[in-house]
C-alpha cells in the first residue's frame, strides 16, 4: 500500500486575525466577498382566506421571472402566510420565515387588500431608511365624511395618540422621514429584527389594549413607535402609490366627495380629532 504523505505544519507570522462574532458584521464581511450579490427581497402577504388582490401575483410572478435576469438588481422569493389570526401574529410567523429560510436583505409585506404598483420595488432603493412605506388611501367608514379618505401614515399627538397625517404637497415626490406608517405595504431591512436590544427581535409586532380592552394601538403604530426608539429610520416613498382596495358602497364615495368639496369651498381644513386613529 502506498505510504501516506505526511501534512507539513504550517506557521504564520503576526498576529492571527480576531474573529468576527457579531453575526450582522460577519454577515456584511460576506456581501463585501459576494462581489456579484445581489439584494434578496422577500415578499410576503398576510392573508387570512388565501385569496389576494388581483395585481400581488402579478407582482410576484414578474418578481420571480425577473430573479435570473443579468439587469436585474435583486432577487426574489414569495410566500403567503393563509389563515393566519390575528394580524400581529401572522406578521410575527412571517418574519421568522423570513429570518429562519433566507438570507434576504429586505422584508416587504403586502396585505391581501393591497392593490399593487408596478414600481413597488423601489420601497427597496431607499437607501438611508430601514422601513420604507408606499402612501396608501385608505377608507375609514367610521369616522367623519370629511376624513374618510385618508392616507395610511401617521403622527403622534402630545397624549400619544395616533392620527392620520395628511397628504404631502404634490411637487415632493422624493422618500421623506415620518414617525409612523401602516404596514399594508411596507419594506423592512432585515437589521431591523435583530436581536434586542440592538433590534426588534422576531415578534415585533402586537396589539395593546385599554382597560375596557378596547385597542389603544394596532401592530402597526407599536412596530413604528418601538423602531423610532432604537434609532431606525422610517420613511415614505410618496411615488410608490398603492391603493387599499376596501369593498365601500359607491353612494359613501359620492358622500365623501360631496363633503371634501364643501369642506375646502368654506375654506376649512380636517382637524387633528377628525383625523384620529389607531391604525
Amino acid at each position: 500500500m502506498p505510504k501516506k504523505r505526511k501534512q507539513k505544519s504550517r506557521s504564520f507570522s503576526g498576529k492571527a486575525p480576531a474573529p468576527i462574532v457579531n453575526i450582522a458584521e460577519r454577515r456584511s464581511v460576506r456581501k463585501a466577498l459576494q462581489s456579484n450579490r445581489k439584494e434578496g427581497i422577500f415578499l410576503a402577504v398576510p392573508s387570512v382566506s388565501g385569496r389576494t388582490h388581483y395585481t400581488i401575483p402579478v407582482a410576484f410572478a414578474q418578481a420571480m421571472a425577473s430573479s435570473n435576469l443579468a439587469e436585474c438588481p435583486y432577487r426574489f422569493a414569495v410566500h403567503v402566510e393563509a389563515g393566519r389570526r390575528p394580524a400581529d401574529h401572522a406578521r410575527n410567523t412571517i418574519v421568522k420565515k423570513f429570518l429562519q429560510s433566507t438570507d434576504f436583505d429586505w422584508l416587504v409585506m403586502i396585505d391581501e387588500d393591497q392593490g399593487v404598483p408596478e414600481n413597488w420595488w423601489q420601497l427597496c432603493a431607499v437607501t438611508d431608511a430601514d422601513i420604507v412605506s408606499g402612501l396608501t388611501p385608505v377608507w375609514v367608514g367610521n369616522q367623519s365624511q370629511e376624513a374618510m379618505l385618508r392616507p395610511n401614515h401617521y403622527g403622534l399627538n402630545r397624549e400619544g395618540h395616533c392620527f392620520n397625517l395628511q397628504f404631502p404637497a404634490d411637487s415632493v415626490k422624493q422618500p421623506y422621514r415620518v414617525p409612523i406608517v401602516g404596514t399594508g405595504c411596507i419594506a423592512i431591512r432585515r437589521r431591523v429584527f435583530a436581536p434586542p436590544p440592538a433590534g426588534l427581535g422576531v415578534s415585533p409586532f402586537y396589539f395593546t389594549f385599554q382597560k375596557d380592552r378596547q385597542i389603544m394601538a394596532g401592530e402597526d403604530v407599536n412596530f413604528s413607535v418601538d423602531a423610532n426608539k432604537l434609532g431606525f429610520t422610517i420613511a415614505v416613498h410618496p411615488g410608490v402609490l398603492f391603493d387599499h382596495c376596501k369593498e365601500i358602497p359607491l353612494w359613501q364615495v359620492e358622500q365623501y366627495y360631496q363633503a371634501r368639496h364643501k369642506m375646502e369651498a368654506e375654506g376649512r381644513v380636517t382637524t387633528d380629532q377628525q383625523r384620529l386613529s389607531i391604525g
